[in-house]
Formats: C-alpha cells, structure tokens, sequence
C-alpha cells in the first residue's frame, strides 16, 4: 500500500493524506471494498502513481471484480514496469486466466534491456556520488556535482568550486557567468558537520574562477535538492525531505505552493513560454504550477503512464524526459506533454545502475549513469563489501 509521511504544518490536512491514512486502515481491517472506494478517491490525487494502481488490481481480484482488475493488471504491465504478481495471494483468483498470463509476459519483457545511449566518459573519481551535471557552453565543458565531496567538478577531474556542504542540482547562467549549486547537509559528505544537520542554501559561484559569489540559506529546514532556472536568471528550487517549492530572484525567496501539496518535490521543468512549472513529485506525479496565480493542477496521465519516482524531469520539444530511478526498473522515459503516450529510452543494463539527473545541449541529452547511491546506507556510509562505484556520462541523440 502507498505510504506517505505527511508534509504540512499549521494548515488543514490535504485530502490526499487523509485517503492515504483511510487506505491504510481499510488494508489492516482486510476491509477490501472500503479499500477500492478510497482508491477512487486518492487516484486522481496521485496520478500516475504505481503502487495506487497496483492496489486497485490487488482489490478488485480480491473482490471478484475479475474483468476490472485483468484489465488493471494488463495496464501495469503496459506501463513497463515490473511487479513479482506471484508472490501476492491477492491475485490467486485471476491466474487461470489468459490475461494474467499475459501480464506476467509483458512483465518478463519490461526486463530486458533497452539502450539508446552512449558512453561518453567515466568519472575519474569514483564514489563521488554525482547528482547532475551542466554544460558551460562558452568553454564547451561539462561540470559535475559531487555529493561525497561537497564540489563541483569539471569533467576531466580536477575540483572547480567548492561548498559548505554536499552539491545536489547544479545550472548555469551563461548571461552572467553564474554557476548555481543547492547545497544540502548530507550524512554522505565528508566535510559536513553535524551541527549543520537540516541547513540548506542556494550558492552562486563566479562560472569563470569557481570562486563562490553568494551563499543564500533557506527559509525552511530540510534540503534543497532540484531546480531550474529561468531565462532572467530566476531560480526555481525544491525542498524534497519536507516538501517545499521556491522562487530565489533578487537574492528574496518566494514559497510558490501550499504546505502538504508536494510530499517530495524533484526536478522542476519551465515550459517553453515559462508560465508555467512543471513540479515532479516523487509520490504523487507531475503537477503544474501556473507562475502567475500559483495555481497548482496535477496532470491526469493515459492508460499505463506511470509518473511517480521521477528524479529529473525536463522540457524537450514537445515532450517530456523523465529520469525514473523511483520504479522499478529504474528508467529514463520520453512522455508526450499530455502524457498520453511514452517510449522508454533507457532501463535494464548493468551500466546504467541508478541514474540521477541530466541536461540538454541542443538534441542531445546527457545523463549521469551509475551513480551510486544503492550502495550507501541512510546513515551516509558506504556499505560492507561495497566496491568503489564508477560512474559515467552517457548521451541520448533525441533527434534521431
């Protein structure tokens, strides 16, 4: 069942968290048709969401409801993901069926490989925990965050700029010669301290020198992780631990949503027109987020799009690219704006590990490969036995 900590403090609960503690209770009171009620409720709350679309199947078999939930399990698989269906008794009644085997085939293809990559270069240093990676156009480099090291990197190796703490997202500003980094405290960096637990900032380095121009802290605890930039210079960030979304202009924050709205907001997308924001969630799914009026509607995907764990998201033509590392198989995918369809560019080989986040240069996307972040525990530390984990840049022609 979908388990998600509420995010909100000092505000009315959100209706979704309110269905989300029903559907809890009506699981552990085997209470399944007061489950699927709710599940009705919560799924247009949490579009896209893959264990809300698991649930409805599980309850409708339980509950004798044999063509909706066939139909259900035929649209996960669809979806390319990949779920051990065997293993739960809730789908003992439909495994006679034709379309329940069908299902688990769709999902013994959804695990084979699918590349559209190349390899451009591994990290020279390994377990640096890379988060994303930006492309200074001027000097035709690419820069790299490291998480381990508290930097930013040039490709090649050699350190560019460092912060008080871990570097997550990393952008440009080529029109000032700016690098923007989030900086988190992080139990995985060497160099934190742990009085600085839950203190962030959005830090500014000349993109020239590497010399740190401004260091501006946060509003709210926790860690900003994700962000975008506009094309006046504006930065979009995201809280993700406690669920925050922000405008940094003019060295003034500005809180765009409403506590309990976004559990863990990830990447944040502009549209081409930057009206609009497009906020990732990595429960909920994909929300937009009107600049203006700071109206937020959450984007109703088709049939067998699953939108949540999405870590990057960004705007290419008309299309979205997502880095997927919250599923399973973890992905990078290609959804049309309306989400109606998608093509998944990148799962299944031992190269890409967990993927993070990403740019564009022109048709191009580059992604960070291999990251590493499966082999630390939550307490920072790598784990026992652990190899050294080298991650690598890879390409994705789009054009083609």
């Amino acid at each position: 069942m979908l388990s998600l900590a509420p995010a909100f403090a000092d505000q009315p609960e959100p209706q979704w968290i309110k269905l989300n503690r029903a559907a809890h209770e009506a699981v552990k009171d085997k209470n399944y048709a007061k489950l699927r009620a709710i599940l009705d409720q919560l799924r247009p709350l949490t579009p896209g969401n893959v264990r809300v679309l698991y649930n409805v199947a599980a309850a409708d078999a339980v509950l004798g409801n044999t063509r909706k939930a066939l139909a259900e399990l035929t649209e996960l698989a669809a979806s390319g993901v990949v779920s051990d269906l065997s293993a739960d008794t809730d789908f003992t009644s439909l495994r006679q069926t034709p379309e329940y085997a069908a299902a688990v085939r769709q999902m013994d293809l959804n695990r084979q490989p699918v590349m559209h990559s190349t390899l451009v270069r591994q990290l020279e240093r390994p377990d640096m925990l890379p988060e994303d990676i930006a492309y200074d156009a001027k000097k035709r480099s690419f820069l790299v965050s490291s998480v381990t090291g508290a930097q930013v990197v040039r490709i090649g190796g050699e350190a560019f700029a460092k912060a008080r703490w871990s570097t997550l997202a990393i952008r440009v500003d080529a029109a000032r010669r700016l690098l923007w980094a989030a900086s988190a405290w992080l139990p995985h960096c060497g160099s934190c301290r742990a009085e600085d637990k839950d203190k962030t900032a959005l830090v500014s380095f000349n993109l020239d020198t590497g010399a740190m121009t401004g260091e501006f802290p946060s509003p709210v605890p926790g860690m900003f992780g994700d962000m975008t930039i506009a094309g006046n210079g504006d930065i979009f960030v995201s809280e993700g631990i406690h669920g925050a979304v922000f405008r940094f202009s003019h060295g003034r924050y500005e809180r765009l949503d409403t506590p309990g709205e976004f559990p863990s907001p990830q990447t944040p997308a502009l549209s081409r027109d930057e009206r609009t924001l497009y906020i990732p969630d990595y429960a909920r799914g994909i929300a937009a987020l009107d600049l203006k009026t700071h109206e937020v509607r959450w984007l109703q995907p088709g049939p067998g799009i699953v939108l949540n764990g999405i870590d990057g998201l960004y705007v290419y033509r008309d299309s979205f690219l997502a880095v997927q590392n919250g599923t399973t198989p973890e992905r990078i995918v290609r959804f049309s704006l309306d989400l109606q369809r998608q093509q998944i560019l990148e799962t299944n080989y031992p190269e890409l590990g967990e993927p993070t986040h990403g740019t564009l240069v022109g048709d191009e996307f580059y992604f960070l490969a291999n990251t590493g972040w499966n082999e630390y525990g939550e307490d920072g530390k790598k784990k026992p036995a652990s190899a050294p984990v080298v991650s690598s840049i890879r390409k994705i022609e789009l054009s083609q």
